[in-house]
């Protein structure tokens, strides 16, 4: 798919996101990077997004592993379950594995800029499925 219908493929999901994300994550930004085929039938996705100070994203998972680095501001993610939240700074670089429940937080008062990289199971290419929204993390007892 080449980058301007990548671009639209992105904006309709991101209209989709932004239809069940609170009035304060509304002002999130994508931007797709790029993407590319592996061996495995799986693709990589590389964008860039941006949480605007006091926005957040509610509880969500990837059905694909992620690489990401923040760029700027710090980050905020909760996993839930009676887990701490944890902050990521600038030059921070983490994994966030397949189907990990989280949700994160700009409490700062930068915008927090992440790269993300993406490796996605070929059934969620295209920028469809990425993000999933739940209501909350599921917690052993």
């Amino acid at each position: 798919m080449n980058m301007s219908l990548k671009t639209l493929a992105a904006t309709a999901l991101f209209t989709v996101l932004a239809g069940g994300l609170p009035a304060a994550a509304m002002a999130l930004d994508f931007v797709p990077l790029g993407e590319g085929a592996l061996p495995s039938g799986n693709y990589v996705e590389d964008f860039q997004f941006t949480i605007q100070p006091g926005e957040s994203v509610p509880w969500h998972y990837h059905p694909g592993k992620i690489y990401g680095v923040i760029v700027s501001g710090t980050l905020t993610e909760e996993h839930g379950c009676g887990q701490l939240p944890g902050q990521l700074d600038a030059g921070s670089a983490f994994i966030e594995q397949a189907g990990a429940i989280h949700r994160v937080f700009n409490h700062g008062t930068d915008p927090v800029v992440i790269i993300f990289t993406f490796i996605v199971p070929a059934a969620n290419k295209d920028y469809n499925g990425i993000t999933v929204l739940v209501s909350g993390p599921r917690c052993d007892r």
